[in-house]
């Protein structure tokens, strides 16, 4: 008896290898970006030879897949499906160019998991202590017993049946499973969405697997690798910091901006529907609105490429509102991986409009969410100043986005930008980072400051005094 197990077991390891999966890479087109997901490619191509002899499938999307909203998955199902249907292929490992792997013990995940005919789809499990604000308010109490509704980290990577990728991709075209969202702002849950569907019709949760990690450790298949350093932090001095504010928020807002990162930067302007004196504040002669702000923005815009015409040092402006808490030091860092000045370069946290209904789709596009804060090189700022708001109070953020797509601009995606605050993210993936900054102020926006970013800003600070 005990043979026949073993020789069970053995037919089952034997029959899985390489030939049974697909890595992809969720990858993007901008040049620093791009060449970390070719360097993973390159591992995972040098680590299957070396253990099989042979060469995997790895797709990087940005290549193979060039379609609006990849990074939703959601779009990445037709052509994934229809590539690999009648071949060997069994699993889909879905990963992002940070993502560490180690194949041999993926490998052994992956046949733990295809031996278990219920799990349609692993990974590391995030999960949410209480609804918030980036998933929609969204909290499956019927699931609460079944401990809570997980989704997984992408920064581990995760894998996935292809039968299930199959399964969603006919339920969506049939209009069986509904794609109902107009925004996606968490891939990662939202995809963990569409898969479960709901209480009456329920599909597949994510099953947990340890071995996807988010810390690297001597079990793991896979982990989230640090950002890269190109080389030296950029100068603060190259960057023009533009804060939108208003006299309502002068005394408030704009003193706590002034209190914490404004104290660590050079070319610090305050742009309000007011002077203020006391900040002080540049009246861009735009009226307050409560929502969008588009106009505004674009007034700021353009009133700050014509300052840097008498700045030539400036290679970047960065746009925050009045409410974003920054690390200065951290910026610096993650910008020295970018091409500033005439290059036409958009960076921050993407959200995307759009992708999320079948009518839409392909109309939709990519935007970076003001409230992390947007990053906009000489070049791409000089080539967006033209863009007009649909209305006064248009969002300003989608505008620059839908406006950007027009021109042929590609948004880059840092997940070091937060839109919402600490505690709206899940705690093992906002820890585990370096990032750069949130949004909106919690109850002791200074004390924000000084947990995650005053450490990094004041040693640069001290630094640069020493050196003059």
């Amino acid at each position: 008896m005990f043979l026949l197990v073993l020789f069970m077991f053995v037919d089952l390891v034997s029959c899985f290898d390489s030939r049974n999966v697909v890595f992809t890479i969720v990858s993007q087109a901008e040049p620093y970006h791009a060449s970390v997901a070719t360097r993973l490619k390159q591992d995972i191509d040098h680590q299957v030879f070396e253990l099989e002899g042979r060469r995997p499938i790895v797709h990087t999307t940005h290549e193979d897949f060039p379609v609006g909203g990849a990074w939703t998955i959601i779009p990445l199902l037709r052509p994934l499906t229809e590539k690999h249907s009648g071949s060997d292929v069994r699993w889909v490992v879905f990963l992002e160019p940070h993502t560490a792997v180690r194949c041999g013990k993926l490998f052994e995940a992956l046949t733990a998991a295809d031996s278990q005919k219920d799990t349609m789809w692993i990974g590391y499990p995030l999960s949410d202590e209480e609804p918030t604000i980036i998933h929609h308010f969204t909290f499956y109490e019927e699931l609460q017993d079944d401990g809570g509704f997980v989704y997984p980290n992408f920064a581990s990577g995760f894998a996935m049946r292809i039968t299930l990728m199959n399964k969603l991709l006919n339920e969506i075209e049939s209009g069986d499973r509904k794609l109902e969202a107009d925004f996606s702002i968490d891939a990662a849950f939202e995809l963990a969405q569409l898969v479960y569907g709901d209480a009456s019709r329920r599909g597949p949760l994510l099953t947990p697997d340890l071995r996807f990690c988010v810390v690297s450790a001597d079990n793991c298949a896979t982990y989230p690798r640090p950002f890269d350093l190109c080389g030296s932090a950029i100068a603060e001095e190259t960057m023009l910091f533009a804060v939108k504010t208003w006299s309502g928020f002068h005394a408030t807002r704009a003193n706590v901006v002034k209190k914490t990162w404004g104290k660590h930067v050079t070319n610090l302007y305050f742009f309000s529907d007011k002077a203020d004196a006391s900040i002080p504040t540049i009246d861009i002669g735009v009226p307050n609105t409560k929502t969008g702000h588009c106009a505004k923005t674009m007034a700021i815009l353009n009133r700050v490429v014509d300052m840097i015409e008498d700045m030539p040092n400036i290679q970047w402006i960065f746009l925050a509102d009045d409410d974003t808490i920054l690390g200065v030091q951290r910026l610096c860092e993650v910008l020295s991986c970018y091409r500033g000045g005439a290059a036409l370069t958009l960076l921050g946290e993407r959200y995307g409009y759009g992708y999320g209904k079948r009518e839409t789709a392909a109309k939709g596009y990519d935007y970076i969410t003001g409230g992390g804060g947007t990053v906009v090189s000489v070049g791409a700022a000089r080539a967006l100043r033209t863009c007009v708001c649909a209305a006064l109070s248009a969002p300003d953020d989608m505008t620059l986005g839908a406006c950007a797509k027009r021109r042929n601009i590609t948004l880059t995606h840092s997940p070091l930008f937060h839109q919402a605050r600490p505690q709206e993210y899940s705690r093992e993936a906002v820890s585990r980072a370096r990032p750069v900054s949130f949004h909106r102020h919690a109850a002791d926006p200074l004390r924000l400051y000084a947990a995650w970013f005053l450490h990094d800003d004041r040693a640069r600070t001290h630094q640069a005094r020493e050196e003059l």
